[in-house]
């Protein structure tokens, strides 16, 4: 095999896009543990009853197929750089002259607590959020934008579906707080507006069968926990071979190449760029970096030089709240109302219009 991609995350959904216009001469293999990748831009449509599961996601397989690329469902468990190998549960090995990383991430661990809820591995989220959004007294761990915007999406579902409009937020610190003080001001009036219950600057200490109870000594009616805690590294970069961050993430130069072995590649949440160690993972930057990845990719085969990624400062961010409404966020001004909503909606469904059969 000449060039091996694991993961169907945007980098590399970019890549079966080119080359489903321009075929290459070489044979590309896509390996992903589910033949579908779901698009987290939409999860909180899904979550509200906006749109259905075909709607939010990604038919890899078909794809591949459109883009001539072979397609393998497996997960990989063991790198082995030097000798340019890669093992998967499945037990099979696969040989490659170049590879590419573009598995997202997982969820961070509360420390002792058991969560019932979790967003990743993100083909397990359609089923995840249909038992969490029905569930008695549903608990989000996170003020974050996933968090919070999850919080307020299942809100909307069970005021739609006459459940109890009871959903609790619980954060270490001021929510939104990391994005810009105007943002945090005006999604806490969201969040009061929309009857959520909000703690910030709390943890959770015990969780137990139908209450959990909090740092601060608060004790909370609790039948499911969801954690939106921010990104935690994947265990597949465990093992010591490759170069990583303190935080476990494969670490890359600005070409997005792993400096100790140049056939190696990464891009979006599994990676941390050199140069800026402190770069939010999100999807706006694992867009942006997939035409340089696969640009890199080919003159790396050609024996070129490589290109280096440079990530923009400022970007557009739009929070769906729930009803149709949404918050769009650009520095440090913020915007609520119905019109960021169906801006994000035609952005969505422009972006996975793109992945249809041509």
């Amino acid at each position: 095999m000449v060039l091996l991609l694991i993961g169907g995350g945007h980098a590399h959904l970019n890549i079966l896009r080119d080359i489903r216009e321009n075929k290459v001469e070489y044979q590309v293999t896509l390996i992903s543990a589910s033949k579908f990748q779901y698009y987290s831009g939409m999860f909180s449509g899904y979550t509200e009853g906006l749109y259905s599961e075909d709607d939010i996601r990604i038919d890899l397989e078909e794809l591949c197929e459109q883009a001539g690329v072979s397609f393998v469902e497996d997960t990989i468990v063991q790198v082995d750089a030097l000798f340019r190998k890669l093992i998967g549960t499945s037990g099979k090995t696969y040989d490659f002259k170049v590879v590419s990383f573009d598995i997202g991430s997982t969820i961070k661990e509360l420390e002792g607590i058991v969560i019932q809820t979790k967003i990743k591995p993100n083909f397990s989220f359609p089923m995840e959020i249909n038992e969490f959004r029905k569930t008695t007294f549903p608990v989000v761990v996170g003020g974050g934008a996933a968090g919070v915007e999850m919080a307020l999406s299942v809100q909307a579902w069970r005021y739609k579906n006459d459940f109890p409009p009871n959903v609790k937020i619980i954060s270490s610190s001021p929510i939104l707080m990391s994005i810009s003080k105007k943002a945090n001001l005006k999604i806490g009036r969201i969040v009061e507006q929309k009857g959520i219950q909000l703690y910030e600057n709390d943890r959770i200490k015990e969780v137990y069968t139908d209450e959990l109870v909090t740092n601060s000594g608060k004790r909370m009616s609790s039948s499911n926990v969801f954690s939106l805690t921010g990104p935690e590294s994947s265990r597949l970069f465990e093992d010591g071979s490759l170069p990583t961050d303190s935080k476990g993430f494969l670490l890359v130069k600005d070409s997005l190449q792993v400096e100790t072995y140049p056939w190696v590649f990464g891009a979006g949440d599994c990676v941390t760029m050199d140069s800026y160690p402190t770069l939010p993972k999100n999807g706006v930057y694992a867009v942006k970096q997939g035409p340089i990845l696969w640009h890199n990719i080919n003159q790396y085969l050609a024996g070129k030089r490589l290109k280096n990624f440079k990530p923009q400062r400022n970007f557009i961010s739009i929070l769906s709240v729930g009803q149709r409404q949404g918050l769009i966020i650009y520095g440090k001004h913020a915007y609520y109302g119905k019109w960021p909503w169906w801006l994000k909606h035609w952005i969505d469904v422009k972006f996975m219009k793109k992945h249809m059969k041509k």
